[in-house]
């Protein structure tokens, strides 16, 4: 293995060294590497550890090491510390568990001293580390170390694009307790995380795979402020926490906020983001709920319905209200003429318009088909029209052979 970062290894004074070992990478299949990067650590960063490195008995013999009695000594310059250069040999020897350290002198060669500590560039901090090949960090111990450090400042992170997937992937990993401690950092953050483009995502995470009672402090921060929890469902990211908080949390926990959005439902269900937490209301909501937006809807038929955003909320009230809610709808649309006509041409609500005509009967569905069958050659033109006026088509030809 290898360790990919530039390393940093300290320096002392000659005065301490006992003896010199002039060392080289010696391998058996030398591979191409750039030379070591080598100056000294930072004040205050000498902490000691034990390292190690391969040097060949026949490549330096011994006795051209630097001895007490002689004070001579031999180095190799940093051309020769290169693996390229290195002679190859299959005889070497190990000076394991001695702390070593690299110097350079004032002429600029190398040399490996004894007794002193080696130091490594990980990320962006200098840390010691054993320097021997079989003790090189592992790929599985550093990615464990960066979920945990992303974990420990996730506020930080979730701000960007790459930080976000790495809290969202360390969230996955974590322990239970490790995600309630994460979520902390959200605390009194919550609303700006909402609107944050990356943030919201690591929310949305925490939403899908915690407990629904760790959710509350998002809840309670909508409600901070009047207006806040509307303000917050108009945003393009904000409206998708809304979205999954009706969904995932209880109806206690959401009471507050459900309440704050029906007190706006025709603004919202008219808005671009602000229709989608009105659908998912009349989706996750109580049947009080239900009705109470059904019944709002009924009143401002007119208005939600000719919003081309608005007709996907009649579809959801369509689809999840009570069998009475729904007619009432349905006769509220019939009651304004070239709704129907108009609604029928929009994404959502020609499936609308499909399930009023199976629920109507008597003089009511006969309205409807009349009032579709007029305006059919606008029905034709449209994309979604198209559906309606094949329906009528085929339903009038079902009549016919009958």
């Amino acid at each position: 293995s290898s360790l990919s970062s530039s390393r940093y290894l300290c320096a002392g004074p000659p005065t301490q060294l006992s003896r010199v070992v002039t060392t080289m990478a010696m391998v058996s299949q030398p591979v191409m590497a750039p030379p070591l990067a080598l100056e000294r650590p930072p004040p205050g960063l000498e902490r000691p550890c034990v390292a190690s490195s391969r040097v060949s008995s026949h490549g330096l013999p011994l006795d051209a090491l630097r001895s007490e009695s002689t004070g001579s000594s031999v180095s190799t310059s940093a051309k020769d510390m290169h693996p390229k250069s290195a002679p190859s040999s299959r005889d070497h020897s190990l000076l394991g568990g001695s702390p070593v350290w690299l110097s350079q002198d004032s002429a600029g060669s190398l040399a490996l001293a004894i007794d002193e500590p080696a130091y490594i560039r990980l990320g962006e901090c200098l840390s010691p580390v054993n320097t021997s090949v079989g003790d090189a960090l592992s790929e599985t111990s550093l990615s464990s170390h960066s979920e945990r450090s992303v974990l420990e400042d996730p506020w930080r992170h979730s701000q960007d694009p790459a930080g976000s997937r790495r809290v969202q992937d360390a969230l996955d990993e974590a322990s239970d307790e490790a995600r309630e401690a994460a979520l902390k950092e959200f605390h009194g953050r919550a609303v700006k995380a909402m609107c944050d483009p990356h943030a919201n995502h690591v929310l949305q995470k925490c939403i899908s795979i915690m407990a629904p009672t760790s959710l509350q402090f998002m809840v309670d921060e909508l409600l901070e402020r009047d207006g806040l929890a509307t303000a917050v469902a108009r945003h393009r990211y904000g409206g998708r926490i809304v979205q999954h908080l009706l969904k995932r949390c209880s109806a206690s926990q959401v009471s507050g906020l459900a309440e704050a959005l029906m007190q706006e439902t025709v603004a919202l269900a008219c808005h671009s983001f602000g229709n989608f937490p009105v659908q998912h209301l009349l989706q996750f909501g109580t049947e009080e709920q239900r009705h109470r937006l059904a019944q709002t809807i009924v009143s401002n038929a007119e208005t939600i319905c000719r919003s081309k955003v608005g007709a996907g909320v009649v579809a959801a009230a369509l689809e999840h209200a009570s069998s009475e809610d729904k007619l009432l709808i349905a006769q509220a649309v019939l009651l304004e003429p070239g709704l129907l006509v108009e609604l029928a041409q929009c994404r959502h609500g020609h499936s609308a318009v499909l399930r009023m005509l199976q629920m109507l009967d008597g003089q009511d569905s006969l309205q409807a088909h009349m009032g579709l069958a007029m305006g059919i050659a606008t029905l034709r033109a449209s994309r979604y029209g198209r559906v309606v006026a094949k329906h009528l088509e085929e339903k009038t030809l079902h009549v016919t052979v009958q």
